[in-house]
Formats: structure tokens, C-alpha cells, sequence
């Protein structure tokens, strides 16, 4: 059959562009091209007809249909007999298209029509353009799973949706695998990928501390720069629990979020309360006028058993206090000044004697030659008022001058000798203490060198190798004092005396790689460090002149392998004193292993902690974390994850089981999450008001 074609002219485009365009495709510059079968022109009513394997191509949208009909002057688009729309970004696919190109409303029928960037399928027994932003689609389904049976889908009596807005979905069945699984009477949802106020997704769970948990949030948006949530929970074995969160951005950088949290508790473990618990945090930073640096990390909770309560985490449910900080700074090129005011709060003891610095401000002058010499000179001094609501209280302000120097010996040995006097004034101190002054003076000197050697192409993959050794010696020297006159707020009125001599002899082994398509990156391969020092003091009080020799190394011989470790051996009894090591092997696939090692002979600690992450099973992934107390030979944490990922939806069931003071809380939880839509559901713990 004769096929006919016809390149309409550019005052035409940008008809059939907006007709085609659904969500903004096609140049509505760039010419139509039209092909069919059979093709004629009414001039007298401006009536375009095509049909018979009808096709349009403009610029990368291309139109297709068995009949098509455009009326220039009236603006009304039709196309019958399976109607293709496919641009870079979306298809569309219907029986009938009609459409009006000048008020831009149209309808297709049994239509259907696919999103690419958010992979988004959207089917119905009608799809109503009601605007440039409005549409109405008519027993209708929408999925982000591919296939014609997909694995998840929602089914809408009517989807009212506003592109860049809402959508709204009326008597709302979720089908899995084709399969009605529950109803919704009304449901809504952001329709872009801005941010939009509206419901959050809720959760339920349960726990054997918290009973059973429903937990509901309600996002609000602020402005471009400002957004907030609301939580709701309701804890069947605590009580109500409410929360506000707060992001802002705003000018010179500063940025910050605020959390508050207030639970109305009715009982604890069994035992009918009735108490507030309530917790606040706020986390800024950014400059004022002047180039003045603002940061707040601060947080403070009303009840000492708040995190043992609600917290889900190791280092969360054990935390043993609450420090909050706020700091004001200014920089020069070589000064700084820096004001801040530090409280903490004792979560284990009941006493008031916590010291808080109230405020500390600090003036420091950087490290600075003196004219071309090879001298040098610092400046550190602080002021701090120390307060603690029935402990010690007063002022103090250490003024650190420090002079040193640095000399190369033969082009071989670098020489750094250093000075400093600590100067520490005392006054307004209560507990019978007088106003007091004290000076302490310290020297150091160190001497240290460097020998290396380079390996060239030691193999295909690595152009250069450095070997490098590093000795180091260094004598400290600190009289003894009489301390016991002054008030003790830190570790800065009690300076121990010290003639020490350190050594400590360090090897690195450097890897330099050359990437064809960019510069060279370096990558330290060996790191080792071993260490002692020498007590030259003539009374001991029973101190070893040999201290602990120590032992820092790290080897990360490849991208997927590191063994880290940091040890201390008392040399004259054999035994170690401390001992961290810690190794992980892993691949770009999700596969890993991660195990941890830490003992401290002073402070009773000997525990591991291991952790499993295994992807091997796709699309099954497994996770598994155990932390285990060697000296109560206790288990003080198992997690267990097992998560099953699709291409559109997953899931995943965790098991935590904690030891809490003797006290053990095990939890569930089963998360669904789908692509586009999110976390639709939980059972299990969380944690509460974003702490």
C-alpha cells in the first residue's frame, strides 16, 4: 500500500506538542513529521486526517495509532485503534485519545501510561487530563513493579492526582501478586519528588519493655528552607508519648535541627507511675555578623532512666551522661578567640556535685616564628568558671606561653626543643579555699629522622613503593611541686613530675597507583609503631622505670581487608594492659565481616563484638551482630536480620535481644518497604521523637 507523509509547518508544533504531552515532552520548535496509509487535509475547516498505521514524529516524541484527527482551528485531537505516546521519559498507551489542545484537557481510554525516573505504572478504565496539572483516573491501578502481574499494585475507585501536589486515592485496595490483601477508604500521597506536607506512613510494633507501639507522624512543610514533624505514639506499657522536629537552613551557612519529646508515663516495667519524661536537643552551626562562629550541640533530659527507657541502641540505652555544649569563636590568622559554655548531667548519680564550665573562654596565639630565626613561640590561656550546685565552685585562668625551636643536625636529624610555663591563678572558691596562684614549668625536647626507599613497579597494578623507618627520641622533664593547696577541678592542677625518656621507632609502606584516566592516588599499605618510655625519676612510689611498651599497627593491604590494633604490655609482669584489635573483610557485592576485640586490665573490660553481612543469597541478605561481656561471660546484645529485596518492594524481619541491667528486652520488627512509596508498616521498636 502507498504510504503518504507530510511535514507539517513549525506554526503547527506547538499543537501537537502540548496534545502529546502529558508531562512537558517534545520541542514545540522542531517540525511534525506525519505518516499513514491514507492522509488528507480539509483546508476550509482546518481538518487534518490520517489513517492506517499512523504515524508522528516530532524531535524525540513519537505518536502512533490506526486513525488520527486534528482540527487546527478548534484545537481537539483524536486518535484511535492502539495509541502509542513514547518520549525519553514516559509512555502512554490507550484504545482512544482524545485531547483539546487549547484549554489542554483531554481523556484516554483503557489507557495506561509509564514514568521512567520513579519507574511508576499507572493503568485505568479512563485517564482524564482536568488541567495542565490535574488528572482523574477512573478504576485505576499504580505500581512501581514491572511485569503484568506485578508483585505490588494499589487499586483506586478514583485517583485524583495533581502533578508536583497530591494524590488522592478513594476506596483503595493493595493487591499483592494480583491478590487483594487490605482496603483503604481514602488514601493520600506527594505526587513529586519536592517535599510536601501530609501524613507519614505509621508504624506498629512491639517489645517486652514498651508493650505493644503505634507510632504516627504528620510532616509539615515551612518554606524552601524550613521543615517540621509532629509524632504521635502510643506505648500499651509506658503511656503517650508526643514529639516536635525542626530542620532550618538559613544565611552564612547555619544550619540546624531542634528535637523535643514529652511522654506521659503510666507505668515502667509493670509499675503503675504517673510521671513526664521529657528530652530536648538542638544541633547548630553556622557564622553571625563579624565572621563569628555559632555551634550548639546540646541536650538535656529531665529523668535519669530516659535513655535506659526508650533508647534502642548500644551507646544509646548505656549512656552514663548528657554533655550539652554552646561555643562562640572568632578566627584570625594566627589568633583565636573561642567562648563556651559546657553542662553536663550525671544519668548514674544522684549527687549535684557534676562541675559545669559556666562559662570557659579561651585566647590562643598559633605557633609563629620569631623574625627569621629558628626560634618559635606560642600563646594558649583560659578563663573558666567552674559551678556545681553543691560542689566545688570558683575561677581560674591558666595563662601557656610556650618557646621552642627546630634545628637540623647534619641535614639528618631534626632537633625540636620546647618550653612552656603553665601559669594557674585560683580565686572566689568556696570550701575554705583561698585565692592561690601557682607556675609549673615544662621541657621537652625531641629528635627524630627519616630513611626510606622507593621501589619502582614492584608490580603491574602498583608504580612506586616506599619503604620508610622513623626513629624518635624524646626527654621530657617536669619538677615536683606541691599541689595540695590548690582546689582540684581537672587534670590541670594536678601536674604529675615527669623525667622521662621516650623512644618509639615507626615503618610506613606507601603505595602509589597511576590511573590512566586521572592522577596518581597514594595508598598506606603498613603502618607500625612500637613505643616505651624510661622512668628517670629518683623516688619511684612504686612506679616501674620501664613503662608499658606499646604497639600500634595497621595493615590494609587491599581495598576489602584491614586488621587494625593498638596494644600495651607491662613489661616487668608479662601482662597485657590494654588491647584493641579490630578486622573487616568486605566486597562491593554487600558481603562482610566485621570483628571487634577490646580489653582494659584497670577497668575490667574484656569484650567482642562481631558483626555478619551476607549478600551472597540474593536477593535474601543477612545481617547478624553479637557484643558479648568476657567477664560476666554474658551476652549483652544479638541482632538478627534477615531482608528480602525485589526490584519494586522488600522486606525485613530483625530480632533484638538486650541484656539491660540484669534485665532483658526482646524485640520484633517487620518493615515493608516499596519503591516510591516507603516504609509502610513495622512491628517492632523504635526509636522515639528522632533521639
Amino acid at each position: 500500500m502507498l504510504r503518504f507523509c507530510l511535514l507539517l509547518a513549525l506554526l503547527t508544533g506547538p499543537y501537537l506538542a502540548t496534545a502529546a504531552d502529558w508531562k512537558g515532552t517534545g520541542d514545540s520548535q522542531l517540525p511534525i513529521q506525519l505518516e499513514a496509509d491514507q492522509l488528507s487535509y480539509q483546508k476550509e475547516i482546518g481538518l487534518y486526517q490520517a489513517s492506517g498505521d499512523v504515524k508522528m514524529v516530532q524531535g524525540d516524541l513519537e505518536v502512533s495509532s490506526q486513525s488520527l484527527k486534528w482540527n487546527e482551528i478548534s484545537g481537539e485531537f483524536d486518535a484511535e485503534g492502539d495509541v502509542e505516546l513514547i518520549s525519553p521519559d514516559q509512555e502512554l498507551f490507550g484504545s482512544r485519545v482524545r485531547f483539546n489542545t487549547q484549554d489542554g484537557t483531554g481523556i484516554i481510554n483503557n489507557g495506561r501510561f509509564y514514568l521512567r525516573d520513579p519507574n511508576l505504572y499507572v493503568r485505568g478504565e479512563t485517564i482524564e487530563r482536568l488541567g495542565k496539572l490535574d488528572y482523574r483516573i477512573t478504576r485505576g491501578t499504580f505500581t512501581t513493579c514491572n511485569g503484568e502481574i506485578p508483585a505490588w499494585k494499589f487499586g483506586a475507585s478514583r485517583l485524583d492526582v495533581t502533578i508536583d501536589g497530591y494524590a488522592r486515592a478513594r476506596n483503595t485496595v493493595f493487591y499483592i501478586n494480583d491478590i487483594p490483601s487490605f482496603y483503604l477508604p481514602y488514601m493520600i500521597y506527594p505526587a513529586t519528588n519536592k517535599r510536601k506536607s501530609g501524613l507519614l506512613m505509621p508504624k506498629v510494633g512491639y517489645s517486652d519493655r514498651r508493650g505493644y507501639q503505634y507510632s504516627g507522624a504528620y510532616y509539615q512543610v515551612l518554606g524552601v528552607n524550613q521543615d517540621a514533624t509532629l509524632y504521635f505514639d502510643y506505648l500499651s506499657e509506658m503511656g503517650l508519648g508526643k514529639g516536635l522536629e525542626y530542620r532550618y537552613v538559613f544565611g552564612q551557612g547555619n544550619a540546624g535541627e531542634a528535637h523535643a519529646y514529652l511522654l506521659d508515663v503510666d507505668k515502667i516495667d509493670g509499675e503503675t507511675i504517673d510521671e513526664k519524661r521529657y528530652a530536648l536537643e538542638w544541633e547548630h552551626d553556622g557564622f553571625l555578623p563579624g565572621g563569628i562562629r555559632m555551634v550548639a550541640d546540646g541536650m538535656y533530659v529531665n529523668d535519669d532512666e530516659y535513655f535506659k527507657d526508650f533508647g534502642d541502641m548500644a551507646g544509646e540505652y548505656n549512656r552514663t551522661e548528657v554533655k550539652s555544649i554552646f561555643s562562640l569563636s572568632k578566627n584570625w590568622e594566627k589568633y583565636s578567640l573561642i567562648g563556651r559554655m559546657e553542662y553536663i548531667k550525671d544519668l548514674e548519680s544522684d549527687d549535684n556535685t557534676t562541675l559545669q564550665k559556666l562559662p570557659s573562654i579561651n585566647f590562643d596565639a598559633s605557633r609563629q616564628r620569631i623574625m627569621d630565626s629558628d626560634f618559635y613561640y606560642a600563646l594558649n590561656s583560659e578563663y573558666t568558671n567552674f559551678w556545681s550546685q553543691d560542689g566545688l565552685k570558683g575561677n581560674r585562668a591558666i595563662v601557656r606561653p610556650t618557646l621552642s625551636a627546630s634545628f637540623q643536625l647534619w641535614d639528618v636529624v631534626n632537633l625540636a626543643p620546647e618550653v612552656t610555663y603553665r601559669q594557674r591563678y585560683y580565686w572566689g572558691i568556696n570550701n575554705g579555699y583561698d585565692s592561690e596562684q601557682q607556675g609549673v614549668a615544662a621541657f621537652t625536647t625531641r629528635a627524630t629522622t627519616q630513611m626510606q626507599k622507593v621501589f619502582h613497579q614492584p608490580s603491574d597494578s602498583v608504580a612506586r613503593l616506599r619503604h620508610s623507618i622513623e626513629p624518635e627520641l624524646v626527654y621530657t622533664y617536669i619538677p615536683e611541686i606541691d599541689q595540695s593547696e590548690l582546689p582540684h577541678f581537672d587534670q590541670f592542677d594536678r601536674i604529675d613530675n615527669a623525667n622521662l625518656f621516650s623512644y618509639a621507632l615507626t615503618q610506613r609502606l606507601t603505595a602509589r597507583v597511576d590511573h590512566a584516566n586521572g592522577g596518581p592516588s597514594y595508598r598506606e599499605l603498613v603502618y607500625f609503631r612500637l613505643s616505651q618510655a624510661y622512668d628517670l625519676t629518683n623516688e619511684f612510689r612504686g612506679r616501674q622505670r620501664f613503662q608499658d611498651l606499646r604497639l600500634q599497627s595497621a595493615l590494609l593491604p587491599t581495598e576489602w581487608l584491614s586488621l587494625l590494633s593498638d596494644t600495651s604490655l607491662d613489661v616487668s609482669s608479662g601482662d597485657w594492659t590494654e588491647v584493641t584489635v579490630a578486622g573487616k573483610v568486605s566486597n562491593q557485592q554487600g558481603n562482610s565481616v566485621k570483628v571487634l576485640y577490646s580489653y582494659e586490665l584497670e577497668s575490667d573490660i574484656d569484650y567482642i563484638e562481631a558483626t555478619l553481612s551476607a549478600a551472597f543469597l540474593k536477593p535474601f541478605y543477612f545481617d547478624y551482630q553479637q557484643r558479648y561481656d568476657l567477664v560476666t561471660d554474658k551476652q549483652l546484645e544479638q541482632v538478627i536480620g534477615v531482608e528480602y529485596r525485589h526490584q519494586c518492594w522488600g522486606a525485613k524481619l530483625t530480632y533484638r535481644d538486650q541484656d539491660r541491667d540484669d534485665n532483658r528486652d526482646r524485640s520484633v520488627m517487620l518493615t515493608f518497604t516499596m519503591r516510591g512509596i516507603g516504609s509502610v508498616g513495622g512491628v517492632g521498636s523504635s526509636s522515639l521523637g528522632g533521639f
